[in-house]
């Protein structure tokens, strides 16, 4: 029995079959995930992750919560916030684990008593107006106030609440982020001249998981809708539109029980993937239902047109999916989880989709009464061969133009693609993390008011290692160090340096009449260690020796506070300040701890893994086109077409934006995922009619009008399923949105225009 009679007899079986599957695997939807952490963003395959995990090993940083009070008339040392700064400091505690706080108000010198406010928080209103400003004096020249504690300008303030524990647990972390929030409105409300703002890990990926699940809970089903009104208007049949609704449905519930069961989580890009697997899900269906359609005009039964369809579209349909799902597994060559795990979860999403097209959706159509109704009838009947008005005049309207203008079209195109290609050269990669935060974030506020106050870039942090014991004490070593943070001074992008050293010089001026002469490095270890143990009996609560040193004094940390920075700047900086350490310090190693010259680094080795996860990609599915088509001729035919889309958006990028991150880079390794399905299926509807006999002008034809309106329809349900995603919670999503609906738009006008004109081209040639 052949495969579409077998799917037919045994469709029952199948149906029930996939309900139970459907059933169980949907129980693990409750097992799933969602993991926010900025290190699946990450590379796994860079050699200074391990040097990142060793700093932090060595120096564990306790959890911090953020406050940052935004003056509206502009002075941070004027009577409202201050006591706004006040009252966070007497009621900081609410917060779980809180265990101090840092701001102007409760500062102290790390060199002895020295503060700033003196008198009792509850004399802040005895302050003159001169005071205040002798006050703002002194915190500007402070380097441990300004730009920690207090902007540039002195138009912000900070306040930073350290936790008792270096790491919370996901109880923990929201017990903690819902009390700082609750205390941040209670603020706000009693100080409305100040804008407060609020930060934290926990915060962030708080955020970030309330966004992945309302963009699931509230996107998912827009999509589906607006996908599904779509099928029912174009089919004029709301029972087949809710037959592949339910299609739609079983197969996201499949795939993100599978997850579950498999314990991965969702993070901030897989998060995506319901809605790229729906979409693909429902393209599937409607090729199986247009050619039903088509069959049941001609005079078939349902059976019978049905068996029909299975027949024609079990080779494209299986084809379009081991293409989809080759080019959303090629993702897994990159190292970054969360681009991995999307490409995963996707590709698995794709496999289900292509199993409840072909096993559930005949039987749900067959089962469904009046699933064609006599209005449908009629209407296919005005518009014929199964197509509707629109749908029709658009690929009479190809045929029109691939008759009359068939050179012109190709060379036209081919021209095109040569420039887009050259201005796609123009695109730079850069990465902004903050682009995750969306901006009903709380997080979002206070980032965007410390990023246009303070004016400063990322803060780099590295470790110095030496290979014995207390080597860093040694003031031959300690004046090498110094001699390397001068260097790092005078580099145009650095605004401080702080290390061991500049903490050596402080104590040893002030144990020496605090002359400023006497600034320098002792002459002797002992003095060295005289000096450190001083600074130990009267270290500040923030500012203690732990934070710059390791207990044996083989391993300093490197603290430099750089200017606004691309990551690209990011990355030519360390390669100078790696090459001017090994000539300096030839005999230590310099170990980078900061987690933002990795996200730094990402963008280069993130998008050279992905051009060669594309590469691979496009290899392996002009491959399978050829293995599945029984024709080399064919299959490298249609790389073009598959190519050229996202050629022609990327080159429009370059011109315009000119700057793409990995995720945007990621869109384009996963389009030719998208785009050849219609490629496919033009394709092969040609080929059969050439197998048959046809000329290649009347093979042309048949393929335009067969899989014409299915292309049109599922092109329309792609487009304006992905234009849902502007709707998103983060940047990341909108770009998706912005360049994946032009391409497969782009994708279709080529496959029902160029495409065809070029197989008639080289058909007639050949």
């Amino acid at each position: 029995m052949k495969p579409a009679a077998l799917l037919i007899a045994r469709r029952h079986l199948l149906l029930a079959a996939s309900l139970l599957v459907t059933f169980l695997l949907g129980l693990g939807i409750l097992r799933a995930e969602f993991d926010t952490s900025l290190s699946l963003l990450m590379t796994r395959s860079d050699p200074y992750l391990e040097q990142l995990d060793r700093m932090e090993a060595e120096f564990p940083v306790p959890e911090e919560i953020s406050f940052a009070f935004v003056p509206r008339n502009g002075e941070v040392f004027s009577p409202p916030t201050l006591q706004a700064l006040a009252d966070l400091n007497r009621e900081f505690r609410q917060i779980p684990l809180a265990f101090s706080m840092s701001s102007i108000l409760a500062w102290q010198s790390p060199f002895g008593d020295d503060t700033l406010f003196e008198r009792p928080l509850s004399q802040l209103d005895s302050y003159t107006a001169e005071e205040l400003a002798q006050l703002r004096t002194e915190g500007l020249a402070d380097l441990f106030v300004v730009g920690t504690l207090l902007s540039p300008g002195a138009d912000l303030a900070l306040a930073n609440i350290r936790m008792s524990l270096t790491s919370l647990d996901e109880e923990q972390s929201h017990e903690a982020a819902q009390a700082a929030i609750t205390l941040r409105d209670s603020l706000q409300a009693r100080h409305p001249e100040v804008d407060i703002h609020v930060s934290s890990g926990a915060l962030f990926e708080q955020a970030n998981r309330s966004a992945m699940i309302s963009d699931l809970t509230l996107l998912l089903p827009i999509v589906l809708l607006l996908c599904t009104t779509i099928i029912c208007y174009s089919f004029r049949s709301l029972l087949l539109g809710v037959s592949v609704l339910l299609v739609g449905l079983i197969t996201v519930v499949m795939t993100v029980g599978t997850l579950g069961w498999l314990g991965q989580s969702f993070n901030t890009i897989s998060v995506m993937a319901p809605l790229v697997v729906v979409t693909i899900a429902l393209a599937d269906s409607v090729h199986l239902i247009s050619i039903f359609r088509q069959r049941l005009l001609a005079g078939d039964g349902k059976i019978a047109a049905m068996q029909h369809s299975l027949a024609f579209n079990i080779r494209p349909i299986t084809l379009a999916t081991l293409t989809t799902v080759i080019g959303f597994a090629s993702l897994n060559l990159a190292s970054s989880p969360a681009i991995s795990s999307f490409g995963s979860v996707v590709a698995i999403g794709v496999l289900y989709a292509w199993l409840l097209t072909l096993f559930t959706l005949p039987a749900l159509v067959l089962l469904l009464p009046g699933a064609l109704s006599e209005p449908l009838s009629n209407a296919l009947s005005r518009s014929g061969a199964g197509s509707l008005p629109l749908t029709a005049r658009i690929t009479d309207l190809s045929r029109a133009v691939i008759g009359r203008y068939n050179g012109l079209l190709l060379w036209s195109v081919t021209a095109l693609g040569v420039i887009a290609l050259g201005l796609s050269f123009l695109n730079t990669t850069d990465f902004d993390r903050n682009s995750f935060i969306g901006e009903d974030s709380p997080v979002h506020g206070y980032v965007a008011a410390v990023s246009e106050k303070t004016q400063r870039g990322p803060q780099l942090t590295y470790g110095v290692q030496v290979a014995e014991e207390f080597g860093a004490v040694e003031p031959e070593f300690l004046r090498q160090l110094d001699r390397f943070a001068e260097w790092l001074r005078a580099q145009e992008e650095v605004v401080s340096v702080v290390s061991l050293v500049e903490l050596v010089k402080t104590v040893n001026q002030v144990m020496n009449e605090n002359q400023p002469e006497n600034y320098l490095i002792p002459e002797s270890v002992r003095t060295v260690e005289e000096h450190l143990f001083s600074y130990q009996q009267v270290q500040a609560r923030d500012y203690t020796l732990d934070i710059v040193a390791n207990e044996d004094f083989s391993l300093l940390r490197l603290f430099i506070v750089t200017r606004p920075m691309s990551n690209q700047q990011i990355i030519d900086l360390n390669a100078r300040i790696e090459r001017e350490f090994a000539t300096q310090l030839p005999e230590a190693e310099l170990l980078h701890g900061s987690a933002i010259l990795l996200f730094a680094r990402m963008d280069e080795a993130v998008t050279i893994e992905l051009l060669q996860g594309y590469g691979f990609s496009l290899l392996f599915i002009t491959l399978t086109l050829i293995i599945g088509m029984r024709s080399i001729y064919y299959g490298l035919l249609s790389m073009l077409p598959n190519l050229l889309p996202a050629v022609f958006v990327f080159g429009a990028w370059g011109l315009v934006v000119g700057q793409i991150d990995p995720f945007v880079m990621m869109l384009f390794s996963i389009s030719i995922g998208l785009v050849v399905d219609d490629t496919v299926h033009v394709l092969s509807c040609y080929q059969t009619s050439r197998v048959a006999g046809s000329t290649p002008r009347e093979a042309v034809d048949v393929a335009l009008q067969k899989a014409g309106p299915a292309l049109i329809i599922t092109t329309t349900v792609m487009a304006l399923g992905t234009c849902v995603l502007i709707g998103a919670s983060t940047l990341f999503f909108q770009q998706a949105a912005t360049l994946l609906v032009p391409i497969v738009l782009i994708a279709l006008l080529l496959d029902l225009t160029f495409f065809p004109a070029l197989l008639l081209r080289a058909d007639r040639q050949r």
